[in-house]
């Protein structure tokens, strides 16, 4: 999968669900218009002297003060559902009555889908998701929701847990990670509040019909006017309906498609939608709204003459050609609790990997990567985790010992470096913190250097839990370790923006939008951060020129004022600053950019581990998914 094209369709789409809301609210705005008209000709007929005749059907009085209540309507019922789902996906699986899952759950089934939930994150590069379970629904289904990778969450409902094999669930959470990829669910929370906007009269009118006690000579007003609230609500929901389906339909298709790429195993997807078939209860959601969110489960959760997902037959037909239409009856079985994963083989060796071992490898590992996952990433993935220690695992589960864990891997190797790190925090941090921290010291003296970014990822959905004014603490905390030796550190750097940018995505108020159209606009940026890269992988001042200008060629800036910059002359303000202005460019500039990074670093076609990470660290700080491009455990 193309992870910038994907961007592109994404933001087209963008745009066409804009117009078509715009439509929508068009439509909306003549029918109130004519309803208002139609009551004032009903009202008029029963005066006298009335002439039907003479009666003026266009009154641009009226139809200013109809245009502006309904607008003013519309954009407040729209606005304040935006405002509701400002967290982001997590808002929305609570509306539907989800319930978080701990990290730290017993329920094995619980467990098995945050280990493929987890695995499918660590391959593709993105943070990994909170998981929601839908305990009240009785369907098969799952849904993907968050204006970013960074806020995303999973939810499925607890018989796509209990039904499903480990391959069709794996099958399942595949599809969704497709939309938290290809940027799907941005464009589906935007529609979430378009289509309450346009609701909001049908609903009014659904009020008032419900609660209307008039007499009899106001019944027939009551009436009139319910009967134009409902002509109206039909439109705003026969237009919501359509715009679900003109959303969602193909892009169902794709998502399937991209669970078979990531997966290399068709019968995964295939089984989970036969089984959805097969299922008395199909797929159906019986939350009252799901109506509004229907667009986003993995099939179809209403009934409703537009369908928002494409027949169950057809899916299943392009996944699995000798499908005869026909789905097998489903029944609930007794189910035997399944492992937690496939055993693998442990490495009996040193586990630690030294950084300075050096790979052979060439730039289209990284440059053709992002967005991109395979069945050996998801092996990986799987690695990964199982390479992780048990207690370390263990401390992610709370908030306290997840702060302990990322406080951790920001430790220098030197211990009187580490020493001063620990020092200099027990001064701001709670010695609850600090106490958790030192327990952990005895497992980073034989880390492996690939696992810190891993458990990172794991740490960020229970950092996520954490309270404005936490956060804030957290951050101070982060800050204190990276500076405490007052040398540049720039995988540590790197780190404290991966925090700050996949983190606080929870805690803006305000979503970032795209300034920079143009790579030249950050040529002093990229000259930063490309300085340092050459630096840190070529201590040699030639083989570091040369890095630079290889990934510098690849800008295409034609401007010879710019060179490379002397070790020790990128300071940490200007690091901060040039991630931070290319975490707000077009996904072509990031593309440009990650790709100047890898020539830079690979332009030997040699990478160390840790140079490795650092290529993914700043991927992480753009918002690119990058998978692991380095695998140095043993099979």
């Amino acid at each position: 999968m193309d992870f910038f094209k994907q961007q592109d369709i994404a933001r087209t789409k963008t745009s066409r669900l804009i117009g078509l809301f715009f439509l929508a609210v068009l439509a909306v705005v003549l029918a109130v218009y004519a309803i208002a008209v139609t009551i004032l000709f009903f009202y008029g007929s029963r005066q006298p002297g009335f002439n039907p005749a003479t009666f003026d059907w266009v009154q641009p009085r009226l139809g200013f003060w109809v245009v502006s209540a309904t607008l003013l309507v519309i954009f407040a019922g729209s606005l304040t559902k935006i405002v509701a789902l400002a967290k982001g996906g997590g808002a929305v699986a609570e509306n539907l009555g989800g319930r978080l899952i701990n990290s730290a759950t017993t329920d094995v089934d619980e467990r098995r889908l945050l280990n493929v939930v987890e695995e499918m994150a660590l391959a593709s590069g993105i943070p990994v998701p909170q998981v929601y379970i839908l305990d009240r629904e009785k369907g098969i289904n799952a849904f993907a929701a968050g204006y970013s990778p960074n806020d995303a969450v999973v939810a499925v409902t607890p018989n796509c847990l209990k039904l499903l094999k480990r391959d069709e669930l794996q099958g399942v959470i595949a599809h969704e990670f497709s939309h938290i990829l290809n940027g799907d669910m941005r464009l589906n929370i935007r529609l979430i509040g378009f289509l309450s906007g346009i609701m909001v009269l049908a609903n009014i009118g659904y009020l008032i019909l419900r609660s209307r006690t008039g007499s009899r000579k106001s019944g027939a007003q009551i009436v009139l006017i319910g009967i134009g609230l409902l002509i109206i609500g039909f439109v705003g929901h026969l237009f919501g309906r359509i715009i679900q389906a003109a959303v969602s339909r193909q892009r169902e298709y794709f998502a399937d498609a991209s669970a078979v790429q990531f997966t290399r195993n068709p019968m995964g997807i295939s089984g989970a939608l036969k089984k959805i078939g097969g299922f008395k209860l199909g797929s159906r959601i019986r939350s009252p709204y799901a109506g509004e969110i229907c667009h986003m489960f993995i099939a179809k959760a209403v009934g409703t003459l537009f369908a928002t997902h494409p027949p169950l037959p057809d899916r299943v037909q392009r996944l699995d050609p000798g499908f005869d239409g026909r789905f097998e009856p489903l029944k609930i079985p007794d189910i035997q609790t399944p492992p937690l994963a496939p055993p693998l083989k442990k490495d009996t060796g040193d586990a630690t990997a030294h950084p300075a071992a050096a790979f052979t490898m060439g730039v289209a590992a990284v440059s053709n990567r992002p967005g991109d996952i395979t069945a050996r990433d998801i092996d990986h993935g799987q690695k990964l985790l199982n390479a992780i220690p048990a207690e370390i695992k263990t401390e992610l589960s709370d908030i306290l010992g997840a702060m302990a864990v990322t406080c951790m891997l920001l430790l220098d190797e030197d211990p009187q470096i580490r020493d001063i790190q620990i020092k200099r925090l027990q001064k701001h941090a709670p010695g609850r913190l600090i106490r958790h921290l030192v327990a952990l010291e005895a497992y980073f003296k034989a880390f492996d250097l690939q696992l810190r970014l891993p458990i990172l990822d794991l740490a960020l959905p229970v950092l996520r839990q954490m309270s404005a004014g936490q956060y804030a603490e957290f951050k101070a905390f982060i800050q204190i370790l990276v500076e405490a030796d007052a040398r540049l550190s720039f995988f540590e750097f790197a780190l404290q923006q991966i925090i700050t940018h996949r983190l606080g995505a929870t805690y803006r108020r305000h979503k970032k939008e795209v300034v920079y159209k143009n790579i030249a606009s950050l040529a002093l940026d990229a000259v930063n951060i490309l300085s340092q890269l050459a630096h840190v992988g070529h201590p040699r001042e030639v083989a570091a020129k040369a890095a630079f200008n290889c990934g510098w060629e690849k800008l295409q800036i034609k401007d010879s004022r710019w060179k490379m910059l002397p070790a020790g002359k990128v300071s940490f303000g200007a690091l901060r600053v040039a991630l931070q202005r290319f975490s707000l460019a077009t996904p072509g500039v990031k593309k440009t950019f990650l790709d100047a990074c890898a020539y830079c670093v690979l332009h030997d076609e040699h990478v160390t581990l840790e140079e490795a990470e650092l290529v993914r660290a700043v991927a992480y700080a753009l918002a690119i998914p990058l998978p692991p491009f380095l695998d140095t455990f043993n099979d």
